[in-house]
Protein backbone atom coordinates (compact mmCIF):
# COMPACT_ATOMS: atom_id res chain seq x y z
CA UNK A 1 0.00 0.00 0.00
CA UNK A 2 1.64 3.43 -1.08
CA UNK A 3 1.69 6.05 1.38
CA UNK A 4 -0.52 8.30 -0.50
CA UNK A 5 -2.91 5.49 -0.22
CA UNK A 6 -2.61 5.07 3.34
CA UNK A 7 -2.80 9.03 3.86
CA UNK A 8 -6.01 8.47 1.69
CA UNK A 9 -7.16 6.15 4.07
CA UNK A 10 -6.52 7.78 7.33
CA UNK A 11 -8.17 10.81 6.38
CA UNK A 12 -11.38 8.89 5.46
CA UNK A 13 -11.79 6.81 8.92
CA UNK A 14 -13.53 7.85 11.06
CA UNK A 15 -12.26 9.57 14.65
CA UNK A 16 -13.36 7.36 17.54
CA UNK A 17 -13.74 10.17 19.58
CA UNK A 18 -16.37 11.33 17.41
CA UNK A 19 -18.42 8.59 18.66
CA UNK A 20 -18.73 8.86 22.68
CA UNK A 21 -22.30 8.08 23.05
CA UNK A 22 -22.78 4.27 23.85
CA UNK A 23 -25.29 1.75 22.28
CA UNK A 24 -26.06 -0.31 25.75
CA UNK A 25 -26.83 2.78 27.50
CA UNK A 26 -28.96 3.74 24.38
CA UNK A 27 -30.75 0.48 24.48
CA UNK A 28 -31.13 0.58 28.27
CA UNK A 29 -32.89 3.51 28.16
CA UNK A 30 -35.54 2.71 25.20
CA UNK A 31 -36.49 -0.59 26.89
CA UNK A 32 -37.34 0.77 30.23
CA UNK A 33 -39.36 3.58 28.50
CA UNK A 34 -41.29 1.11 26.97
CA UNK A 35 -41.19 -1.20 30.19
CA UNK A 36 -42.71 2.00 31.62
CA UNK A 37 -45.12 3.28 28.97
CA UNK A 38 -46.16 -0.54 28.88
CA UNK A 39 -46.90 -0.78 32.61
CA UNK A 40 -49.03 2.66 32.60
CA UNK A 41 -51.08 1.46 29.20
CA UNK A 42 -51.89 -2.60 30.84
CA UNK A 43 -52.11 -0.20 34.38
CA UNK A 44 -54.93 1.56 32.99
CA UNK A 45 -56.59 -0.97 30.77
CA UNK A 46 -57.16 -3.16 33.95
CA UNK A 47 -58.18 -0.31 36.24
CA UNK A 48 -60.79 0.75 33.46
CA UNK A 49 -61.73 -2.46 33.81
CA UNK A 50 -61.66 -3.13 37.27
CA UNK A 51 -63.90 -0.07 38.02
CA UNK A 52 -66.12 -0.97 35.17
CA UNK A 53 -67.02 -4.49 37.00
CA UNK A 54 -67.18 -2.77 40.29
CA UNK A 55 -70.00 -0.36 38.75
CA UNK A 56 -72.04 -3.02 37.05
CA UNK A 57 -71.68 -4.79 40.54
CA UNK A 58 -73.49 -1.70 42.38
CA UNK A 59 -76.01 -1.09 39.16
CA UNK A 60 -77.01 -4.57 38.94
CA UNK A 61 -77.29 -4.63 42.85
CA UNK A 62 -79.80 -1.54 43.06
CA UNK A 63 -82.01 -2.72 40.30
CA UNK A 64 -82.83 -5.94 41.37
CA UNK A 65 -84.01 -4.04 44.62
CA UNK A 66 -85.42 -1.46 42.45
CA UNK A 67 -87.60 -3.67 40.72
CA UNK A 68 -88.63 -6.02 43.46
CA UNK A 69 -90.00 -2.80 45.60
CA UNK A 70 -91.61 -1.27 42.43
CA UNK A 71 -94.52 -4.26 41.71
CA UNK A 72 -95.63 -3.85 45.35
CA UNK A 73 -95.50 0.18 45.03
CA UNK A 74 -97.89 -0.04 41.61
CA UNK A 75 -100.42 -2.30 43.23
CA UNK A 76 -100.78 -0.22 46.57
CA UNK A 77 -100.85 3.04 43.69
CA UNK A 78 -104.62 1.83 42.31
CA UNK A 79 -105.49 -0.45 45.47
CA UNK A 80 -107.66 3.07 46.53
CA UNK A 81 -109.59 5.91 45.19
CA UNK A 82 -105.56 7.39 45.89
CA UNK A 83 -102.43 6.42 46.58
CA UNK A 84 -101.76 5.25 49.94
CA UNK A 85 -98.90 7.78 51.09
CA UNK A 86 -98.22 6.36 54.58
CA UNK A 87 -97.97 2.81 52.75
CA UNK A 88 -95.67 3.97 49.56
CA UNK A 89 -93.45 5.91 52.03
CA UNK A 90 -92.80 2.60 53.87
CA UNK A 91 -91.78 0.96 51.01
CA UNK A 92 -89.24 3.88 50.39
CA UNK A 93 -88.11 3.47 54.09
CA UNK A 94 -87.89 -0.46 53.44
CA UNK A 95 -85.52 0.25 50.49
CA UNK A 96 -83.52 2.77 51.91
CA UNK A 97 -83.30 0.24 55.36
CA UNK A 98 -82.19 -2.92 52.72
CA UNK A 99 -78.72 -1.36 51.81
CA UNK A 100 -76.88 1.10 53.93
CA UNK A 101 -74.83 2.26 50.71
CA UNK A 102 -78.66 3.78 49.68
CA UNK A 103 -79.30 7.26 50.44
CA UNK A 104 -82.94 7.76 49.62
CA UNK A 105 -85.56 6.12 48.19
CA UNK A 106 -88.75 7.98 46.42
CA UNK A 107 -91.96 6.95 44.22
CA UNK A 108 -92.99 9.45 41.86
CA UNK A 109 -96.69 9.59 39.93
CA UNK A 110 -96.24 9.89 36.34
CA UNK A 111 -95.48 13.76 36.19
CA UNK A 112 -92.67 12.56 37.94
CA UNK A 113 -93.42 14.40 41.03
CA UNK A 114 -92.55 12.48 44.33
CA UNK A 115 -95.89 11.48 45.84
CA UNK A 116 -93.70 8.82 48.47
CA UNK A 117 -90.00 9.90 49.48
CA UNK A 118 -87.68 8.87 53.02
CA UNK A 119 -87.94 12.65 53.10
CA UNK A 120 -91.29 13.94 53.65
CA UNK A 121 -90.24 17.03 52.93
CA UNK A 122 -89.79 15.87 49.19
CA UNK A 123 -93.38 15.09 49.22
CA UNK A 124 -94.80 18.38 50.76
CA UNK A 125 -92.93 20.36 48.44
CA UNK A 126 -94.42 18.40 45.43
CA UNK A 127 -90.42 18.22 44.31
CA UNK A 128 -90.05 16.29 40.75
CA UNK A 129 -87.60 14.24 40.16
CA UNK A 130 -85.29 15.15 37.47
CA UNK A 131 -84.58 12.76 34.48
CA UNK A 132 -81.89 10.15 35.26
CA UNK A 133 -80.23 8.95 31.91
CA UNK A 134 -77.39 7.35 30.37
CA UNK A 135 -75.18 5.64 27.56
CA UNK A 136 -73.94 3.63 30.26
CA UNK A 137 -74.58 -0.06 30.64
CA UNK A 138 -77.64 0.25 28.11
CA UNK A 139 -77.63 -3.56 28.28
CA UNK A 140 -77.98 -4.22 32.24
CA UNK A 141 -81.22 -1.65 31.66
CA UNK A 142 -84.89 -2.78 30.19
CA UNK A 143 -86.90 -0.28 28.64
CA UNK A 144 -87.70 3.32 30.63
CA UNK A 145 -85.43 2.23 33.22
CA UNK A 146 -82.83 4.83 34.03
CA UNK A 147 -79.16 5.06 35.30
CA UNK A 148 -76.45 7.75 36.31
CA UNK A 149 -73.17 8.07 38.05
CA UNK A 150 -72.61 11.25 39.63
CA UNK A 151 -69.70 12.55 41.50
CA UNK A 152 -70.44 11.01 44.50
CA UNK A 153 -74.31 9.18 43.79
CA UNK A 154 -75.17 7.08 41.84
CA UNK A 155 -79.34 7.10 40.62
CA UNK A 156 -81.52 4.43 39.61
CA UNK A 157 -84.94 4.70 37.82
CA UNK A 158 -87.63 1.41 37.72
CA UNK A 159 -90.96 2.03 36.20
CA UNK A 160 -93.74 1.44 38.24
CA UNK A 161 -96.84 -0.27 35.86
CA UNK A 162 -99.83 -2.15 35.87
CA UNK A 163 -101.00 -3.94 33.22
CA UNK A 164 -98.71 -2.03 30.97
CA UNK A 165 -100.13 1.31 32.29
CA UNK A 166 -97.24 3.37 33.53
CA UNK A 167 -97.73 4.75 36.93
CA UNK A 168 -94.64 6.25 37.67
CA UNK A 169 -91.42 5.53 38.60
CA UNK A 170 -89.33 4.21 41.56
CA UNK A 171 -86.02 5.98 42.07
CA UNK A 172 -83.33 5.22 44.42
CA UNK A 173 -80.22 7.62 45.39
CA UNK A 174 -77.07 5.40 46.55
CA UNK A 175 -73.20 6.20 47.76
CA UNK A 176 -70.52 5.55 44.61
CA UNK A 177 -68.14 4.99 47.45
CA UNK A 178 -67.96 1.51 46.02
CA UNK A 179 -66.37 2.66 42.57
CA UNK A 180 -64.65 5.61 44.06
CA UNK A 181 -63.11 2.90 46.65
CA UNK A 182 -62.33 0.58 43.38
CA UNK A 183 -60.77 3.34 41.23
CA UNK A 184 -58.29 4.33 43.98
CA UNK A 185 -57.35 0.65 44.83
CA UNK A 186 -56.48 -0.44 41.02
CA UNK A 187 -54.53 3.23 41.06
CA UNK A 188 -52.64 2.32 43.88
CA UNK A 189 -52.13 -0.99 42.78
CA UNK A 190 -51.01 -0.39 39.55
CA UNK A 191 -48.61 2.33 40.85
CA UNK A 192 -47.12 -0.43 43.14
CA UNK A 193 -46.85 -2.56 40.50
CA UNK A 194 -44.92 -0.17 38.33
CA UNK A 195 -42.53 1.54 41.06
CA UNK A 196 -41.45 -2.36 41.52
CA UNK A 197 -41.37 -2.68 38.05
CA UNK A 198 -39.13 0.27 37.91
CA UNK A 199 -37.03 -0.71 40.89
CA UNK A 200 -35.99 -4.00 40.28
CA UNK A 201 -36.95 -4.52 36.32
CA UNK A 202 -35.11 -2.23 34.73
CA UNK A 203 -31.89 -2.13 37.03
CA UNK A 204 -32.75 -6.26 36.11
CA UNK A 205 -33.14 -5.43 32.16
CA UNK A 206 -30.05 -3.15 32.13
CA UNK A 207 -28.16 -6.34 33.37
CA UNK A 208 -29.02 -8.37 30.62
CA UNK A 209 -28.32 -6.06 28.20
CA UNK A 210 -25.23 -5.71 28.74
CA UNK A 211 -24.25 -8.81 28.79
CA UNK A 212 -25.66 -9.49 25.67
CA UNK A 213 -24.93 -6.26 23.81
CA UNK A 214 -21.03 -7.26 25.23
CA UNK A 215 -20.20 -7.71 21.83
CA UNK A 216 -20.79 -4.64 20.61
CA UNK A 217 -17.97 -3.64 22.66
CA UNK A 218 -15.88 -5.66 21.50
CA UNK A 219 -16.46 -5.26 18.01
CA UNK A 220 -16.04 -1.47 18.41
CA UNK A 221 -12.36 -2.04 20.62
CA UNK A 222 -10.89 -3.94 18.27
CA UNK A 223 -12.29 -1.55 15.22
CA UNK A 224 -10.87 1.85 17.25
CA UNK A 225 -7.42 -0.51 18.08
CA UNK A 226 -6.90 -0.70 14.06
CA UNK A 227 -3.66 0.18 12.30
CA UNK A 228 -4.20 1.41 9.14
CA UNK A 229 -1.04 0.47 7.96
CA UNK A 230 -1.43 -2.85 8.31
CA UNK A 231 -5.26 -3.48 8.12
CA UNK A 232 -6.45 -7.06 10.57
CA UNK A 233 -10.16 -6.72 11.65
CA UNK A 234 -9.68 -10.59 13.40
CA UNK A 235 -12.73 -9.64 15.57
CA UNK A 236 -13.11 -12.99 18.78
CA UNK A 237 -17.18 -12.96 18.32
CA UNK A 238 -17.90 -16.19 17.53
CA UNK A 239 -21.89 -16.66 18.14
CA UNK A 240 -23.75 -17.91 15.95
CA UNK A 241 -26.44 -14.48 16.35
CA UNK A 242 -26.51 -11.39 14.39
CA UNK A 243 -23.31 -10.04 16.38
CA UNK A 244 -21.44 -13.18 15.06
CA UNK A 245 -22.47 -12.17 11.27
CA UNK A 246 -21.34 -9.00 12.17
CA UNK A 247 -18.25 -9.71 13.19
CA UNK A 248 -17.08 -12.50 10.46
CA UNK A 249 -18.51 -9.98 8.14
CA UNK A 250 -16.71 -7.02 9.16
CA UNK A 251 -13.16 -9.76 9.46
CA UNK A 252 -13.70 -10.55 5.19
CA UNK A 253 -14.29 -6.43 4.46
CA UNK A 254 -10.11 -5.93 6.58
CA UNK A 255 -9.03 -8.93 4.31
CA UNK A 256 -10.56 -7.25 1.19
CA UNK A 257 -10.03 -3.86 2.10
CA UNK A 258 -6.16 -4.17 1.31
CA UNK A 259 -7.21 -5.92 -1.98
CA UNK A 260 -9.27 -2.80 -2.64
CA UNK A 261 -6.57 -0.27 -1.88
CA UNK A 262 -4.23 -1.87 -4.20
CA UNK A 263 -7.01 -2.17 -6.95
CA UNK A 264 -7.40 1.86 -6.07
CA UNK A 265 -3.54 2.22 -6.83
CA UNK A 266 -4.26 0.13 -10.19
CA UNK A 267 -6.90 2.20 -10.96
CA UNK A 268 -5.10 5.58 -10.21
CA UNK A 269 -2.14 4.64 -12.71
CA UNK A 270 -4.89 3.71 -15.19
CA UNK A 271 -6.51 6.83 -14.81
CA UNK A 272 -2.87 8.69 -15.44
CA UNK A 273 -2.38 5.89 -18.80
CA UNK A 274 -6.06 7.20 -19.64
CA UNK A 275 -5.29 10.74 -19.68
CA UNK A 276 -2.12 10.55 -21.59
CA UNK A 277 -3.90 8.54 -23.91
CA UNK A 278 -6.60 11.29 -24.21
CA UNK A 279 -3.60 14.18 -24.60
CA UNK A 280 -2.66 11.71 -27.16
CA UNK A 281 -5.80 11.56 -29.27
CA UNK A 282 -6.54 15.04 -28.71
CA UNK A 283 -3.34 15.56 -30.71
CA UNK A 284 -4.30 12.76 -33.60
CA UNK A 285 -7.33 14.96 -34.61
CA UNK A 286 -6.84 17.71 -36.84
CA UNK A 287 -5.63 20.74 -35.06
CA UNK A 288 -5.87 23.06 -38.11
CA UNK A 289 -8.39 22.78 -41.38
CA UNK A 290 -7.65 22.85 -44.44
CA UNK A 291 -8.75 26.41 -46.07
CA UNK A 292 -9.33 27.43 -49.69
CA UNK A 293 -11.58 30.09 -51.10
CA UNK A 294 -13.81 27.39 -52.83
CA UNK A 295 -14.41 25.70 -49.78
CA UNK A 296 -14.89 25.85 -45.96
CA UNK A 297 -14.43 23.61 -43.30
CA UNK A 298 -15.70 22.55 -39.46
CA UNK A 299 -15.72 19.57 -37.18
CA UNK A 300 -16.19 18.23 -33.82
CA UNK A 301 -15.53 15.09 -31.45
CA UNK A 302 -16.02 14.60 -27.88
CA UNK A 303 -16.08 11.20 -26.58
CA UNK A 304 -18.23 9.09 -24.75
CA UNK A 305 -15.90 8.33 -22.34
CA UNK A 306 -12.02 8.86 -21.30
CA UNK A 307 -10.77 8.32 -25.11
CA UNK A 308 -13.31 7.16 -27.79
CA UNK A 309 -12.87 5.20 -31.03
CA UNK A 310 -14.49 7.64 -33.35
CA UNK A 311 -11.85 9.90 -35.22
CA UNK A 312 -11.80 12.57 -38.71
CA UNK A 313 -8.72 13.65 -40.39
CA UNK A 314 -8.19 15.46 -43.97
CA UNK A 315 -5.60 14.27 -46.63
CA UNK A 316 -3.96 17.33 -48.87
CA UNK A 317 -2.95 15.54 -51.85
CA UNK A 318 -2.19 18.22 -53.86
CA UNK A 319 -3.60 21.65 -54.50
CA UNK A 320 -6.72 20.44 -56.55
CA UNK A 321 -7.46 17.32 -54.18
CA UNK A 322 -8.58 16.69 -50.71
CA UNK A 323 -8.88 13.74 -48.92
CA UNK A 324 -12.05 13.76 -46.38
CA UNK A 325 -12.80 10.84 -43.53
CA UNK A 326 -14.67 10.17 -40.54
CA UNK A 327 -14.46 6.52 -38.72
CA UNK A 328 -16.48 5.03 -36.03
CA UNK A 329 -15.04 2.10 -34.08
CA UNK A 330 -17.09 -0.58 -32.85
CA UNK A 331 -15.30 -0.36 -29.40
CA UNK A 332 -15.12 2.51 -27.05
CA UNK A 333 -12.66 3.37 -24.16
CA UNK A 334 -8.70 2.10 -24.55
CA UNK A 335 -9.39 -0.64 -27.35
CA UNK A 336 -11.44 1.16 -29.24
CA UNK A 337 -9.11 3.97 -29.59
CA UNK A 338 -5.96 2.04 -30.32
CA UNK A 339 -8.20 0.31 -33.16
CA UNK A 340 -8.71 3.82 -33.70
CA UNK A 341 -4.81 4.70 -33.76
CA UNK A 342 -4.36 1.37 -36.45
CA UNK A 343 -6.47 2.12 -38.72
CA UNK A 344 -5.37 5.89 -38.74
CA UNK A 345 -2.02 4.79 -39.60
CA UNK A 346 -3.32 2.47 -42.72
CA UNK A 347 -4.80 4.91 -43.74
CA UNK A 348 -2.04 7.72 -43.50
CA UNK A 349 0.44 5.03 -45.28
CA UNK A 350 -2.18 3.75 -48.01
CA UNK A 351 -4.37 7.18 -48.65
CA UNK A 352 -1.82 8.49 -51.01
CA UNK A 353 -0.94 5.43 -53.02
CA UNK A 354 -4.49 4.50 -53.93
CA UNK A 355 -6.70 6.82 -55.76
CA UNK A 356 -10.29 6.01 -55.51
CA UNK A 357 -12.06 6.38 -52.20
CA UNK A 358 -13.20 2.53 -52.95
CA UNK A 359 -10.17 0.85 -53.55
CA UNK A 360 -8.70 3.07 -50.50
CA UNK A 361 -11.51 1.21 -47.85
CA UNK A 362 -10.56 -2.25 -49.92
CA UNK A 363 -7.14 -1.69 -49.15
CA UNK A 364 -7.47 -0.75 -45.39
CA UNK A 365 -9.71 -3.44 -45.04
CA UNK A 366 -7.25 -6.12 -46.28
CA UNK A 367 -4.24 -4.83 -43.83
CA UNK A 368 -6.44 -4.36 -40.81
CA UNK A 369 -8.33 -8.12 -41.04
CA UNK A 370 -4.84 -9.23 -39.66
CA UNK A 371 -4.90 -6.30 -36.91
CA UNK A 372 -8.03 -5.96 -35.71
CA UNK A 373 -9.70 -8.90 -32.66
CA UNK A 374 -12.77 -10.63 -33.97
CA UNK A 375 -15.95 -8.70 -33.05
CA UNK A 376 -14.47 -5.64 -33.80
CA UNK A 377 -14.82 -3.45 -36.90
CA UNK A 378 -14.69 0.05 -38.05
CA UNK A 379 -17.25 1.92 -40.30
CA UNK A 380 -15.56 5.11 -42.43
CA UNK A 381 -16.79 7.12 -44.59
CA UNK A 382 -14.08 8.16 -47.05
CA UNK A 383 -14.34 11.23 -50.15
CA UNK A 384 -12.11 13.18 -52.44
CA UNK A 385 -12.79 16.66 -53.04
CA UNK A 386 -11.64 18.03 -56.11
CA UNK A 387 -10.66 21.69 -55.02
CA UNK A 388 -11.12 23.55 -58.25
CA UNK A 389 -14.65 22.12 -59.86
CA UNK A 390 -16.33 21.14 -56.31
CA UNK A 391 -16.23 16.97 -57.76
CA UNK A 392 -16.77 14.62 -54.51
CA UNK A 393 -15.74 11.50 -54.79
CA UNK A 394 -16.97 8.97 -51.93
CA UNK A 395 -17.41 5.62 -50.42
CA UNK A 396 -18.88 4.00 -47.51
CA UNK A 397 -17.95 1.21 -45.07
CA UNK A 398 -21.08 0.35 -43.60
CA UNK A 399 -21.02 4.12 -42.52
CA UNK A 400 -23.79 6.36 -41.99
CA UNK A 401 -25.55 8.05 -45.04
CA UNK A 402 -24.01 11.31 -46.45
CA UNK A 403 -26.08 14.18 -45.83
CA UNK A 404 -26.00 16.61 -48.62
CA UNK A 405 -28.38 19.95 -48.60
CA UNK A 406 -28.92 22.11 -51.50
CA UNK A 407 -27.51 26.32 -50.32
CA UNK A 408 -30.11 27.80 -52.59
CA UNK A 409 -33.71 25.81 -51.61
CA UNK A 410 -32.97 24.03 -48.31
CA UNK A 411 -33.32 20.69 -50.14
CA UNK A 412 -31.45 18.06 -48.04
CA UNK A 413 -30.51 14.48 -49.87
CA UNK A 414 -29.32 11.38 -47.37
CA UNK A 415 -26.97 9.38 -49.91
CA UNK A 416 -25.83 5.59 -49.12
CA UNK A 417 -23.44 3.76 -50.93
CA UNK A 418 -22.97 0.09 -50.46
CA UNK A 419 -19.92 -1.50 -48.17
CA UNK A 420 -18.97 -3.58 -45.37
CA UNK A 421 -17.16 -2.13 -42.63
CA UNK A 422 -14.02 -2.87 -42.56
CA UNK A 423 -12.51 -5.94 -40.63
CA UNK A 424 -15.31 -7.82 -40.68
CA UNK A 425 -15.43 -9.62 -44.14
CA UNK A 426 -12.03 -11.19 -46.37
CA UNK A 427 -11.03 -8.71 -49.32
CA UNK A 428 -12.88 -10.47 -52.31
CA UNK A 429 -16.54 -10.55 -50.51
CA UNK A 430 -15.33 -6.86 -49.89
CA UNK A 431 -14.08 -5.83 -53.07
CA UNK A 432 -17.74 -7.27 -54.63
CA UNK A 433 -19.91 -5.23 -51.80
CA UNK A 434 -18.23 -1.83 -52.09
CA UNK A 435 -19.43 1.05 -54.07
CA UNK A 436 -18.53 4.71 -55.23
CA UNK A 437 -20.49 7.55 -55.17
CA UNK A 438 -20.12 10.73 -56.82
CA UNK A 439 -21.53 14.42 -56.24
CA UNK A 440 -20.88 17.78 -57.87
CA UNK A 441 -21.47 20.77 -55.31
CA UNK A 442 -22.91 24.24 -56.31
CA UNK A 443 -23.15 27.06 -54.53
CA UNK A 444 -23.71 27.23 -50.70
CA UNK A 445 -24.28 23.24 -50.62
CA UNK A 446 -23.17 21.35 -48.08
CA UNK A 447 -21.55 17.92 -47.14
CA UNK A 448 -22.42 16.53 -43.68
CA UNK A 449 -21.04 13.36 -42.27
CA UNK A 450 -21.30 12.33 -38.69
CA UNK A 451 -21.18 9.38 -36.29
CA UNK A 452 -24.11 7.40 -34.42
CA UNK A 453 -23.70 9.36 -30.98
CA UNK A 454 -25.07 12.50 -33.07
CA UNK A 455 -28.30 10.70 -34.68
CA UNK A 456 -28.55 8.22 -32.19
CA UNK A 457 -28.29 10.00 -28.93
CA UNK A 458 -31.14 9.72 -26.22
CA UNK A 459 -33.26 12.01 -23.30
CA UNK A 460 -34.03 10.73 -20.54
CA UNK A 461 -37.35 10.09 -21.89
CA UNK A 462 -36.01 7.29 -24.11
CA UNK A 463 -36.86 9.71 -27.84
CA UNK A 464 -33.79 10.13 -30.41
CA UNK A 465 -32.06 12.84 -31.43
CA UNK A 466 -33.16 11.28 -35.02
CA UNK A 467 -31.79 12.34 -38.52
CA UNK A 468 -34.41 14.38 -39.01
CA UNK A 469 -33.83 16.86 -35.88
CA UNK A 470 -30.25 17.17 -37.61
CA UNK A 471 -31.61 17.74 -40.84
CA UNK A 472 -33.57 20.78 -39.68
CA UNK A 473 -30.87 22.44 -37.42
CA UNK A 474 -28.98 22.05 -40.92
CA UNK A 475 -31.64 23.46 -42.99
CA UNK A 476 -31.97 26.33 -40.56
CA UNK A 477 -27.80 27.01 -40.39
CA UNK A 478 -27.48 26.83 -43.60
CA UNK A 479 -26.64 30.68 -44.16
CA UNK A 480 -23.96 30.50 -41.91
CA UNK A 481 -20.08 29.35 -41.72
CA UNK A 482 -19.55 25.74 -40.76
CA UNK A 483 -17.90 26.83 -37.05
CA UNK A 484 -21.23 28.17 -36.78
CA UNK A 485 -23.51 25.60 -38.08
CA UNK A 486 -21.31 23.06 -35.88
CA UNK A 487 -22.15 25.49 -32.95
CA UNK A 488 -25.71 25.93 -33.19
CA UNK A 489 -26.05 21.57 -33.74
CA UNK A 490 -23.80 21.26 -30.33
CA UNK A 491 -26.40 23.59 -28.67
CA UNK A 492 -29.46 22.04 -29.80
CA UNK A 493 -27.73 18.38 -29.23
CA UNK A 494 -26.76 19.54 -25.77
CA UNK A 495 -30.49 20.89 -24.73
CA UNK A 496 -31.90 17.73 -26.12
CA UNK A 497 -30.26 15.45 -24.52
CA UNK A 498 -30.20 17.20 -21.29
CA UNK A 499 -28.88 15.61 -17.93
CA UNK A 500 -29.01 11.33 -19.99
CA UNK A 501 -25.67 10.11 -20.12
CA UNK A 502 -23.84 9.74 -23.40
CA UNK A 503 -23.34 6.19 -24.45
CA UNK A 504 -21.38 7.28 -27.89
CA UNK A 505 -18.62 9.19 -29.46
CA UNK A 506 -19.89 11.95 -30.86
CA UNK A 507 -18.18 13.92 -34.28
CA UNK A 508 -19.73 15.52 -36.91
CA UNK A 509 -17.71 17.11 -39.90
CA UNK A 510 -19.28 20.04 -42.14
CA UNK A 511 -17.90 21.16 -46.19
CA UNK A 512 -19.09 23.98 -47.67
CA UNK A 513 -18.97 24.82 -51.10
CA UNK A 514 -18.79 28.21 -51.85
CA UNK A 515 -18.06 28.36 -55.45
CA UNK A 516 -20.56 27.83 -58.27
CA UNK A 517 -20.14 24.78 -60.98
CA UNK A 518 -21.39 23.95 -63.68
CA UNK A 519 -22.43 19.66 -63.13
CA UNK A 520 -24.50 19.60 -60.45
CA UNK A 521 -25.33 15.63 -60.59
CA UNK A 522 -25.24 13.20 -57.23
CA UNK A 523 -25.19 9.62 -58.30
CA UNK A 524 -23.50 6.32 -57.44
CA UNK A 525 -21.05 5.21 -60.30
CA UNK A 526 -22.26 1.98 -61.23
CA UNK A 527 -25.65 2.24 -59.43
CA UNK A 528 -28.67 5.00 -60.58
CA UNK A 529 -28.20 8.72 -60.87
CA UNK A 530 -29.54 11.18 -58.64
CA UNK A 531 -30.79 14.29 -60.09
CA UNK A 532 -30.26 17.57 -57.73
CA UNK A 533 -32.35 20.59 -57.92
CA UNK A 534 -29.94 23.68 -58.40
Amino acid sequence: MSPGSRNMLAEDWPEASQFKKSIRFEFALYVSGIMIVLMLVMGYIISSQYVKTVTQNVVDRLLVQARSYSEPAGKLIISGEAPDALLLNNICKKLADSDRDIYWAGITDDSNAFIAHTDIKQVIKSVKMRPVTSGQFQEMLKPKEGFSLGRDTVFIAVPIAENDVALGKLSIAASAGPVRKARTTSILTVATITVIMVGIGIPVTIAVLRRRLQPISIITDHLKAVDLHDISLDIPVTSENEFGYLAETIRVMGSKLGAAQKELIEKERMTQELEIAREIQANILPKDYPTGTEFELAGTYRSAKEVGGDYYDFVEFDDKRLGILIADVSGKSLPGMLVMLITRDIVKRLARAVRGPAELLTAVNADLLGNIKQGMFVTMFYGVLDKKTGEFSFASAGHNQLIVVKGDTGKTELIKTRGFPLGMVDSDTYRKRIESGRIVLSANDWLIQYTDGVNEAQNIDGEEFGLDRLTQIIQEHRDKAPEDLVSEMLREHNLFVGDAPQYDDITLLAVKWTEQTADTRIGVLGETEYACDN
